[in-house]
């Protein structure tokens, strides 16, 4: 086990409205390790989000200690915790939180401008940060100017541009479409994979399934804290197609987002995907949808997505979704 980055213990968050005190968090204790990558699971109003803010200094416990590399920040004024933020935590939000008549490296460049470095070093560090997430040829180009995706990779550039010791993302999927979902967890998965700590906050158990470890939460208090073997990659889940993936008996996986649904149902409640469909057709109108190339099933060349006969055999296409 590495050296611990982040250390709750026994952190309790009670809210005062009018006569009533309510309770969002109830003797939580919780550590994470260097180089982990940790996802905090539950439904809404369990307090997942509260205890993230606590984890970020962006909040206060009314009771309980907070370590952040060691070092105990819970008495810490707004000042020093301030600066903890900026030199130890990177945070991404389910709404990006971006500057929107700002470019992207503008955006990205201004944690640096409280970490005393100078404008110069911190335009490298920022073209750096969006090159590791893949928007080397996008940085001049404003919020309005993104999808959805790309304007959350800014929001992972801002995030990693200090080099913070842990990143902490509130729902990082949430805004987002399945293809853009995925592509953001990929690179969280490799900035994982470069030793970086991340500890997501979803309700998505799919989404909570690219970690290596899964921390439920219920009415304010840590009910499950497990490690899984069964790791999400997003680069195979085409291939996957609803393969290999264990639910209870009766239930219907989606092939598309590998949610497990009522025995019944026609189309998934996670997703809105089909469920009457084949994995292998799911494969074939998933590649339709994110413009990829669709193999003809007579002579296996590929395609353009929607071309109604093969180029080569001239076989019609729509036999692809006949297929299996």
């Amino acid at each position: 086990m590495g050296q611990k980055v982040l250390e709750l213990h026994k952190i309790t968050k009670v809210y005062t409205m009018g006569d009533a005190q309510v309770y969002a968090l109830k003797g939580v204790d919780l550590e994470i390790s260097a180089g982990e990558m940790v996802s905090i699971m539950g439904p809404s109003g369990c307090g997942k989000s509260t205890l993230l803010h606590i984890a970020g200094c962006l909040d206060k416990p009314t009771s309980g200690m907070v370590r952040i590399g060691g070092k105990d920040v819970t008495a810490m004024d707004d000042n020093q915790l301030a600066r903890i933020r900026n030199r130890h935590i990177g945070f991404i939000f389910q709404t990006f939180n971006l500057l929107p008549h700002e470019n992207a490296l503008n955006n990205v460049i201004v944690p640096i401008q409280y970490s005393g470095l100078s404008r110069k070093q911190g335009m490298e560090a920022a073209k750096r940060a969006l090159q590791a997430v893949g928007l080397g040829d996008r940085m001049y180009h404003r919020p309005n100017e993104l999808s959805g995706g790309q304007r959350q990779r800014v929001a992972i550039a801002r995030a990693i541009v200090n080099e913070p010791s842990i990143i902490l993302a509130d729902e990082p999927t949430g805004s987002l479409d399945w293809q853009s979902s995925r592509e953001v967890m990929g690179i969280l998965q490799r900035l994982n994979g470069q030793g970086r700590t991340i500890v997501i906050v979803t309700h998505d158990r799919e989404i909570a399934r690219y970690a290596r470890r899964i921390v439920e939460l219920r009415d304010g208090k840590v009910i499950a804290d497990r490690k899984i073997d069964s790791v999400v990659v997003p680069d195979r889940e085409l291939e996957r197609a609803g393969k290999d993936v264990r639910v209870r008996p009766g239930l219907q996986v989606c092939v598309r987002c590998s949610y497990a649904n009522r025995p019944r149902a026609r189309f998934c409640s996670n997703c809105g995907f089909s469920l009457r469909v084949t994995p292998e057709q799911s494969s074939t109108i998933i590649r339709r949808m994110l413009g990829m190339t669709i193999p003809c099933p007579a002579c296996g060349t590929n395609n353009r997505p929607f071309a109604k006969f093969c180029i080569n055999c001239g076989e019609p296409m729509e036999n692809a979704l006949k297929a299996g």
